[in-house]
């Protein structure tokens, strides 16, 4: 089996790589049970995988020690002036919230689908978030992330963004109460949409 840990910059692991293990994973274990895999399954899933692929991290980053800068839903955040970067992981076991869901499917995000968000969102706006590894805990597994610091003006109203999507081509849906965004071009004939949430 090949490794998907970039070896040239070990700190690196590449997320299309990461999604493709993950989502051949995923498919056969679904036409295997004949159905869609289940929130438990995937975890068992992503947890099988890093272990094969060697995405569990030696030890934490030393950030995780000190009192982050920010912290939101889904991670905690620290700034790396040294590389321009922030640091994120996620909170123990926690993934984020899907968008969208079927009746009888968890409304917590899996692993899976927090670094398939990553991928999508490095594509769609040519962000270079990197995927870092996996630092277990007894709470749960954090996934860790760098993504680089830009400068700019923040938006400061949820008009702008919403102004910024729909100029774009996206379309405004509302999910338990919170706006969000589809790309009509990559979400037809029923496959994911591509789902941004404003917080």
């Amino acid at each position: 089996m090949l490794s998907h840990v970039d070896h040239a910059n070990p700190e690196r692991i590449p997320l299309e790589a990461c999604i493709e293990s993950l989502r051949g994973r995923l498919e056969a274990v679904s036409r295997i049970q004949g159905g869609h895999t289940y929130f438990q399954e995937e975890l068992r899933i992503f947890n099988k995988v890093a272990n094969d692929q060697g995405w569990f991290l030696p030890s934490a980053p030393s950030e995780l020690s000190l009192p982050p800068s920010d912290e939101g839903n889904e991670h905690q955040v620290w700034f790396r002036e040294s590389h321009g970067t922030f640091l994120k992981a996620t909170w123990p076991g926690f993934f984020g919230l899907r968008v969208v869901y079927r009746p009888d499917e968890e409304s917590k995000a899996s692993p899976i689908d927090y670094l398939e968000r990553w991928l999508l969102h490095n594509a769609f706006f040519a962000d270079q978030v990197r995927f870092l590894g996996v630092v277990p805990t007894p709470d749960g597994n954090r996934l860790i992330i760098e993504q680089p610091a830009i400068a700019g003006i923040p938006a400061t109203s949820e008009a702008q963004i919403r102004d910024f999507f729909i100029g774009n081509g996206w379309k405004p849906f509302t999910s338990d109460g919170e706006t969000a965004f589809f790309d009509p071009e990559n979400g037809k004939s029923g496959s994911v949409c591509i789902l941004f949430h404003i917080y």
